[in-house]
C-alpha cells in the first residue's frame, strides 16, 4: 500500500486500444469515467482540463470566509480523534 498520494504520467500512445478511446472522450468531452473492481475499489479518470478547473474552483472557495469556517470546524471535530 502507498503512504501518500500517487502522481504518475503515461503516454496515452502505450494504453490499450479500449483504454485510449476511454482517454480520448474524456479529455475532449471533459468527462469523467469512475472505474470499479470486484471488490469496490475504485478510482475516477477524468480530463486534464477539469481537473484544472476543479483545483482553480477550490482555490477561489478556500479564499471565502466560509471555507475558513468550515475548517475551523473540521479542525475542531478532528482534534479529539487525533492520535
Amino acid at each position: 500500500m502507498v503512504d501518500g498520494p500517487v502522481f504518475e504520467m503515461l503516454d496515452a500512445g502505450a494504453l490499450p486500444e479500449s483504454l485510449r478511446h476511454l482517454f480520448s472522450r474524456t479529455a475532449r468531452e471533459r468527462g469523467r469515467i469512475e472505474i470499479v473492481d470486484a471488490g469496490g475499489e475504485s478510482c475516477v479518470m477524468i480530463s486534464k482540463a477539469e481537473l484544472d478547473g476543479l483545483e482553480k474552483a477550490l482555490e477561489i472557495l478556500s479564499k471565502t470566509d466560509e471555507a475558513r469556517a468550515m475548517l475551523r470546524t473540521v479542525r475542531r471535530v478532528a482534534a479529539p480523534l487525533a492520535v
